[in-house]
This record gives structure tokens, C-alpha cells and sequence, in this order.
């Protein structure tokens, strides 16, 4: 089964300082059955963040069985 997480990159401006980790809920994840859905909450987090330096990417979460 695929799960699809939305990928947050953050810059500072020093390029060499870099924060990166999955869009989380409590804590946990913010995941998604279908590419679709996760590309949505993708657009809205970007309209949400009004920064440069943030980037925003779809990927595939690795779900165990």
C-alpha cells in the first residue's frame, strides 16, 4: 500500500543552516492514501506560508506491511 507526506524544506539564509522534516499533526505525519489528496494540502500549506525560503514536496511514505 502507498502513503503519500508532504516533504518541508526550510532555508535560512545562511544555505548551510537547513531544516527539514514531514509536515506533522500532534506530532505525527500528516499522510494520505492517494497522490491527489496530498498534492491539495500541499497547495494549501504553500498558500499558508508566505515565506521564500520554505519549499513544500510530495512523497512517497516507505509503510511497512
Amino acid at each position: 500500500m502507498r502513503k503519500y507526506g508532504i516533504w518541508k524544506t526550510r532555508y535560512t539564509q545562511n544555505v548551510a543552516n537547513t531544516f527539514e522534516d514531514w509536515v506533522r499533526q500532534d506530532g505525527a505525519p500528516v499522510s494520505f492514501f492517494t497522490e491527489y489528496a496530498a498534492l491539495e494540502y500541499k497547495h494549501s500549506e504553500e498558500m499558508k506560508c508566505c515565506s521564500d525560503n520554505t519549499e513544500f514536496e510530495v512523497r512517497e511514505i516507505e509503510v511497512s506491511a
